[in-house]
């Protein structure tokens, strides 16, 4: 097996995302690779905002903003609360930690990055979803499992 240099922890604040961040903790810690936190917003979020139709914590009811406005709120957002969460389950880690708010396809996304910054392995929580559930729709886990071009670690 070639040297993991490069970890790539996808988040969404959830109890298996914060369990598969303190997973890629301790082997960080074994290893000294370097840890990429890594949020995807899907873009449909953006489109109730766009139409004055969206509420807090990204539009305040009272305002119009540009979709560069709401990005940066929802990204706000997302560091304040599913980020920064997600850091504290790392621990107090020596090695480098990066953050990175992603959006599109979260599956997608999270091949993509993974490529392009040449992440060793992906390191990510699973939900409880029932056999049928995962059937019909799949999961995260299990798409970024079966398309990523490196090895992928599932926490449970």
């Amino acid at each position: 097996m070639s040297s993991i240099n490069h970890v790539l922890v996808p988040t969404d604040g959830s109890e298996g995302s914060l369990k598969s961040a303190a997973f890629a903790a301790g082997l960080a810690g074994d290893t000294g690779a370097r840890i990429t936190l890594a949020i995807v917003h899907p873009e449909e979020l953006l489109t109730p905002y766009a139409w004055a139709a969206g509420e807090w914590p990204v539009v305040p009811s009272e305002a119009q903003l540009s979709m560069d406005e709401i990005r940066a709120r929802v990204e706000q957002s997302a560091k304040d609360e599913e980020l920064a969460k997600t850091r504290t389950a790392l621990g107090d880690i020596s090695g480098e930690i990066v953050e990175v708010q992603l959006w599109g396809h979260a599956a997608e996304e999270l091949c993509r990055y993974a490529v392009d910054n040449k992440v060793d392995l992906i390191v990510m929580g699973t939900r409880g979803h029932s056999s049928f559930g995962r059937l019909l729709l799949g999961s995260v886990s299990t798409q970024v499992a079966n398309h990523a071009t490196c090895p992928v670690t599932l926490v449970r």
